[in-house]
Formats: C-alpha cells, sequence, structure tokens
C-alpha cells in the first residue's frame, strides 16, 4: 500500500498547521506584547508570522509584539541572531524600526553552528558592501572548517545534534548562496536517512525529539524533494497539535502544557531550563509557513549509502526497526551509550529505546541515573570513554567505573540487536549492568527472570544473567521509563529479538 502524498497536499496542510499556530500565538499573546512563559525570540517569529499571513488581522498583535522586543533587555542572554533574522524576513517591518529594536546590541557569537549560521545570513541580507561581502566569505569558510563534517554539521566540535543539524541546513536551504544550498542538499541526505519511514528526524544529540528540530527537517526535506518523509513528519506534527491543542515542546511525549512547567515537573519531559514552549511555537510556526510557499523540485535526492554515513553517526534500518546512535560529543547530553531504536512505520512508529540524553548541564528532569551505562551500588556511574564503528553492524563503546575499564558491544542484525556489557578485571566488584531504558508507554511481560516480552511490537527481551525492572528517576526524552538492569555482575549479554508477524 503506497503511502505517498503530493508536495502541493504537504503545503496545503502546513499553511493550515502555521494558521492554527498564528491564532493559538494572538490568543497566548498579553496585552504588553509578551508571552506566559519567559521567551528569548518568540516575539520577534510571532510577528514574522503574523506579519506574513495577514497583516491587517493580526496588526495589534505585531505592533504589541515590536513594542515589547523594543523594551527587551539585551543581557548576555539576548538572542540577537535569531531576533535579527526574523526581523529581517518581516515585509512589513521598516529598516529604522528594525535598527530601533536591535539598538546597539552585539551579535552573540558563541561557538555553535547554528548561531553562526543565523550571524552569516544575516549580514548577507542587511548589507553587500565589498568590506561586507569579503567578511562574509571568510565566515563562511569558517563554518565549513569548524562545523561541517560531510554529510554532518557538527552542532560545537565535536558534537553532533540531529535537531541542529537539521536547523543549520534550513537556513542554507533557504539561502540564495550556490554553495550554501549545495551544502544543504548534501546534509539534507542525512536528514532523510534518519527520518527514514518513522518520522521522527531528530532523535539523538541535544533537543531529540523536540519540535524545533522537527519543523526544520520537515522544511528541508521538502525543499529537496524528500516528500515521502517530510509527509510523515508533518503527520506527527498534525497529530501532536489535535492531542494537545498546541503544538508541543516534544514531540516524542506529546502532552498540553502544564500550568507549571519545568525541570521539577514530571509532565514536561524534554523541557530544559533555556527552552521556550512560546519559542519553539513561534519557530515552528514561521518554518511551516515557509514550507508551504515552497515550490516543487524536478529532481528529488536520493538516500545516501550505508558506507558514506557520517563519522559522527550510526545507523542501522530491518524491516523490524531503526536504530541511531551519536558516536562522539563533548557533554553526557551528546553521546549514545544505547541506541535509540524505533520500530513500526509511520504514525504506528513506537519508541522503543528512547533518547536518554537530556542537557544535565541545566536544569531538567535528566540526572545522573538517567545516563544508561554500567553502576555501582553506591550510585557512581560510568563514564563514557569513546565510541567506535566497528562494521557496518557493530558499535564498541568504552566505558570507566571505579578506575576499571569497561565494554560495551553493541550488533545489529535484521531479526534483534544484542548489547553486551563486560568489566576488564573480572576480579572487580561486580557492578549492576546494562541500565537501560524502555519508553515507559510500552508495556513489558515478564515471563522468567531472564526474559520479558514487549507484546504490542513483538519484542521478546532476555538475558544471560537476572533481569530487574525498576522506574525509580527513569525519565526519557519520550518522558517516563522502566530501567532494565542486571545487578551484580562483572559481564552480561542483552538481546532483543523481533518475532516476525505472520
Amino acid at each position: 500500500m503506497s503511502f505517498s502524498v503530493s508536495h502541493t497536499e504537504i503545503t496545503q496542510r502546513c499553511l493550515q498547521l502555521a494558521h492554527l499556530i498564528a491564532d493559538d500565538l494572538a490568543t497566548r499573546q498579553q496585552s504588553n506584547g509578551s508571552f506566559p512563559l519567559p521567551d528569548f525570540y518568540a516575539k520577534a517569529f510571532a510577528a514574522n508570522l503574523w506579519d506574513h499571513i495577514d497583516r491587517d488581522k493580526y496588526r495589534i498583535n505585531i505592533d504589541r509584539a515590536l513594542h515589547a522586543l523594543t523594551h527587551q533587555p539585551q543581557d548576555r542572554s539576548y538572542h540577537r541572531e535569531f531576533i535579527e533574522y526574523a526581523l529581517l524576513d518581516m515585509p512589513g517591518l521598516s529598516q529604522q524600526r528594525r535598527l530601533e529594536i536591535l539598538r546597539s546590541s552585539p551579535n552573540q557569537c558563541p561557538d555553535v553552528a547554528n548561531w553562526q549560521i543565523l550571524g552569516l545570513i544575516n549580514r548577507r541580507s542587511r548589507a553587500n558592501g565589498i568590506c561586507d561581502k569579503a567578511i562574509s566569505i571568510a565566515h563562511h569558510h569558517f563554518i565549513r572548517s569548524r562545523y561541517w563534517r560531510s554529510p554532518a554539521f557538527l552542532d560545537r566540535p565535536p558534537s553532533f545534534s540531529a535537531q541542529y543539524h537539521a536547523f543549520c541546513t534550513a537556513l542554507l536551504a533557504d539561502s540564495q548562496n550556490r554553495p550554501q544550498q549545495q551544502m544543504a542538499k548534501t546534509a539534507t541526505r542525512l536528514i532523510a536517512d534518519m527520518t527514514g519511514s518513522h518520522g521522527y528526524a531528530n532523535l539523538i544529540g541535544r533537543g531529540a525529539g523536540q519540535s524545533f528540530g522537527a519543523v526544520c527537517a520537515l522544511f528541508t526535506l521538502l525543499k529537496y524533494g524528500a516528500t515521502d518523509q517530510a509527509s510523515v513528519i508533518l503527520r506527527h506534527l498534525e497529530i501532536a497539535f489535535d492531542k494537545c491543542g498546541s503544538l508541543p515542546l516534544n514531540l516524542l511525549s506529546p502532552v498540553p502544557l502544564p500550568p507549571n512547567p519545568g525541570s521539577e515537573n514530571p509532565k514536561t519531559p524534554g523541557w530544559y531550563s533555556y527552552n521556550r514552549h512560546d519559542d519553539y511555537l513561534a519557530f515552528a510556526g514561521y518554518w511551516l509557513f515557509k514550507t508551504a510557499n515552497l515550490a516543487p523540485v524536478k529532481t528529488a535526492i536520493t538516500p545516501q549509502p550505508q558506507p558514506d554515513q557520517a563519522s559522527q553517526v550510526f545507523l542501522f534500518s530491518s524491516s523490524h526497526y531503526h536504530a541511531q546512535m551519536a558516536l562522539c560529543g563533548e557533554q553526557c547530553f551528546d553521546y549514545t551509550p544505547v541506541p535509540v531504536i524505533v520500530s513500526g512505520p509511520r504514525e504506528k512508529a513506537c519508541l522503543l529505546l528512547p533518547p536518554t540524553g537530556g542537557e544535565q548541564d541545566s536544569p531538567s528532569l535528566y540526572g545522573p541515573a538517567t545516563v544508561p551505562l554500567p553502576a555501582l551500588n553506591d550510585g557512581e556511574i560510568a563514564r563514557f570513554a569513546r565510541a567506535k564503528r566497528r562494521s557496518s553492524n557493530h558499535v564498541e563503546i568504552a566505558f570507566e567505573l571505579a578506575g576499571i575499564k569497561g565494554q560495551r558491544d553493541i550488533i545489529f542484525s535484521e531479526n534483534d540487536v544484542t548489547i553486551k556489557d563486560q568489566l576488564g578485571n573480572t576480579q572487580s566488584e561486580k557492578a549492576n549492568l546494562f541500565r537501560i531504558l524502555i519508553d515507559e508507554n510500552l508495556e513489558l511481560s515478564q515471563k522468567s527472570d531472564t526474559e520479558f516480552a514487549v507484546p504490542k511490537i513483538g519484542v521478546t527481551i532476555t538475558s544471560d544473567h537476572p533481569l530487574t525492572l525498576d522506574k525509580k528517576d527513569a525519565f526519557s526524552a519520550a518522558g517516563a521509563a522502566t530501567r532494565i538492569t542486571a545487578h551484580g555482575a562483572n559481564c552480561a549479554t542483552l538481546k532483543l529479538r523481533w518475532e516476525d508477524q505472520g
């Protein structure tokens, strides 16, 4: 059965969703032009969206937003590059008014790819002098050398995030510069591979599962003709909006926004101290409107061959599941010590092993207990050392626990995934191995102390060592989880096996 959707149908649905978000933002906006929750750039992107959709209908909202932007404190948290990007693309805004809003605030210029690309695009948009062009060329080459590892954009060296890879790609895909367009087209192939048939484009690295990355992936996939992948991302966005009455921050756990969102509330998975609901809502509306205005392409991108995967990313697909891993990083939320595994296609896709990388340097539901690496009874958790791709179906992870070296081997095949943990010194204190999180939405049925079943997706989990389940401090980017642990072992093997259905 074909699930193909036409380019025209996708753009029409994107426009409809953009209109719904515009109305939602107008309802949420306060009389002073701000939003109920703190925001960094929601006012700028909301004003842009309202200006493009219907300037007369939203005139009061636009005026309030611009007034609030003019009086917004320009402190260290001021997102100058984001705000300017939205204002430069606002046809109803004069240059004088834009300068009044931005005042003399400097670019923040952090060592992060998406901020650097925003700065580059803003300079190209506002100035065309010889010196400006020379600076832009130099800046472009700096970005290529520091953040571009074809076909992937690094979030910040040496870390990869699927969400921010998608954002960087969307920014350059929307550019009129030919070299930037070529980079974006190459990068889009990786997005298509990561999205597959399940429709989750940003499952590894910081920001996993957030709407921010999904709308950027949708834009760039449709821009280059990957309509099948674009349509299933859009369907996830629509389902989430219908379920929540608004577009949630996190598509992996689409829940209505509670009255007290934040790092202490288990009902807001994926929420970090710097993530703002209204920022991402306005941002999503902006990119959905852009997507709605894309013209069809004559030649669509083709998938990347498996051997040409980015060295920072490991992907494996079978008829039963899709697995992804980020193999390097600087912080513990950058890499993937356990693969993220999705089982099933399109709307039926289920997370089996959800993203477990939070941003532990910011207040969130994620804490040390969520790191899926071996640990000791006193709570000491293994330190990730490195991940290495041994072959097209084998990843080796090195870790250290209480001064003892350990190794995790993960082998993928058509019907199963095998995970083996072992400590190098067999005479050492025995540890708690695996500590792997299963999405709580999947009910586990215990058959014995070494075997569990996940009937919903036809998976059997077996081990050569007794397993225990617990839910204490077990959170993933998809919300609450169940932890699987092999207590008191130096070596143990876990197997996830898909049973053929009929």
